[in-house]
């Protein structure tokens, strides 16, 4: 009986959990790169000109904005 309330468990955990997008910055060069963790690699501080975070749209190839602000590494 325990076997089953805890498989019970795991398969509900495992079917409400979402992976997080992968994040990336927008480097002074032009390009695009992985920002890591938010609130833990990185803060994004209100800002309403800029572009914190982006993602990667692999059908069409081009990176979206993701979330606005500008970016405060802390590591």
């Amino acid at each position: 009986m325990a076997v089953a309330i805890t498989a019970g468990i795991g398969g509900a955990v495992a079917a409400n959990s979402q992976t997080a997008p992968t994040l990336y910055y927008k480097a002074s060069d032009g390009n695009f790169y992985p920002a890591g963790v938010e609130n833990y690699d990185f803060v994004c501080e209100w800002d309403h000109f800029s572009t914190c975070t982006y993602t990667y749209n692999a059908s069409t190839g081009y990176y979206q904005e993701y979330k606005s602000g500008k970016i405060l590494w802390l590591r």
